[in-house]
């Protein structure tokens, strides 16, 4: 008896469809949930599309470029807060600090856009400046103003990193930890109280932490 072979479906006629640069843009937020930036590629994007490779050339001329436009899509919808004239330096930079937290979470790929081809993106750069501003009122030398936007950026962006894996953990944490007996009944009222612990309280400790050392680099 003859084997029945599949009837091919025929192909379509008539012109690709078209994409925009903002189709684009959505298909590499997407892939960048799942991969760095430095895993994607014009061909996985275009097969999100299901679209010719060559359809994305249109409006991007390389990945790099493609990768740039999306941080500056990402950082482009970061809400500078509003800094009141006369404030102390310190409120200016909590409330960025909270403000960065914000946007990270509510936009998880941002933190993926930090750097792309081992070098800070000029978008994540920009929105940086409040930072900046800080620092020059402090009136530090230009290496010790490097080193502390070096410690500063690092500090609040690892600890927003972390807290995306570490509250949902914690949540998860068993109702005691362990110790020998005579710890066992305070840190089994410890672990009872670890799921609790938020991660806007764990933020707003490091962001201060990170102020008091600025406080007392600039009264050196």
């Amino acid at each position: 008896m003859p084997v029945k072979r599949p009837v091919p479906t025929p192909r379509r006629r008539g012109r690709p469809a078209k994409i925009s640069r903002e189709k684009v843009i959505e298909a590499v937020l997407l892939l960048l949930e799942d991969a760095a930036p430095d895993e994607v590629s014009m061909a996985d994007v275009a097969a999100r599309l299901n679209v010719p490779v060559m359809s994305l050339y249109n409006h991007f001329p390389n990945t790099s470029e493609l990768l740039q436009s999306v941080a500056d899509h990402t950082f482009g919808l970061f809400r500078m807060p509003a800094m009141r004239a006369g404030a102390p330096w310190q409120d200016d930079l909590l409330a960025w600090l909270r403000a960065l937290a914000h946007h990270c979470q509510r936009y998880p790929v941002a933190l993926r856009m930090i750097s792309i081809e081992g070098r800070a993106t000029p978008a994540y750069q920009r929105i940086v400046a409040p930072l900046l501003r800080v620092l020059q009122s402090l009136q530090l030398d230009e290496r010790r103003s490097a080193l502390l936007l070096a410690w500063v950026t690092s500090q609040a962006m690892g600890l927003i990193y972390i807290e995306d894996f570490a509250e949902p953990a914690r949540r998860l944490a068993p109702s005691s930890l362990a110790a020998d007996s005579t710890d066992a009944e305070w840190l089994t009222a410890v672990g009872g109280a670890l799921p609790d612990v938020q991660r806007e309280e764990v933020l707003e400790l490091g962001f201060r932490s990170l102020i008091a050392i600025l406080e007392e680099e600039a009264a050196k």
